[in-house]
């Protein structure tokens, strides 16, 4: 089991790192990590919006009316790495429908439920079911193999808690430490 650094984000001024976001995907029933092999993967929302200039009005008004979320990936051919080389293997055995389609897990690390120990460590997290789009095998004479693709979200995310000890994800409404709680305000006159 792979053990995360809990760096806690305190100050102002502290961006995110990517091994502050971790990738699973689901592989015969358990939970992988997305890591070693892989050198990219990244996610695009996709927002699509509607926008309409109504007769009293110049300027247009836009509403965000659904989204089309990838997850653009690159990796090194590892095949001991069981999320790469599942993902590797629809492109090689040209997979289509449901047999290119996984379950994946986004999980916000540096956004702990409760405090981590070493026999619960839950964090906030998404789950996806994607189609994997292969597009490339490359590699010249004496160099690595690699691949790239795109997983595309089928439906909405699930959103919840995946327990990095367990390796459970938990379907629900779960705030973490950065959650902000929205708080009732008077109306102002």
């Amino acid at each position: 089991m792979k053990k995360f650094d809990l760096q806690i984000f305190t100050g102002g001024r502290s961006a995110l790192i990517r091994n502050k976001i971790a990738d699973y995907l689901e592989v015969n029933g358990k939970m992988e990590l997305c890591g070693v092999g892989f050198t990219k993967l990244d996610e695009s929302p996709g927002a699509k919006s509607d926008s309409t200039t109504y007769i009293n009005e110049v300027t247009s008004s836009a509403d965000i009316i659904a989204y089309e979320t990838e997850f653009p990936y690159e990796f090194d051919a590892i095949p001991a790495q069981k999320a790469l080389y599942t993902l590797w293997k629809d492109g090689r055995d040209h997979h289509t429908g449901e047999d290119a389609q996984h379950t994946y897990v986004k999980v916000e690390l540096f956004n702990p439920i409760g405090t981590p120990n070493a026999d619960t460590a839950e964090f906030t997290a998404r789950k996806f079911i994607v189609s994997n789009e292969v597009s490339d095998f490359t590699g010249a004479g004496g160099e690595k193999i690699s691949a790239s693709g795109t997983l595309h979200a089928v439906g909405d995310p699930i959103h919840g808690k995946f327990d990095t000890v367990a390796m459970k994800f938990t379907e629900g409404e779960f705030k973490g430490k950065f959650d902000l709680e929205l708080e009732e305000t008077e109306p102002t006159e």
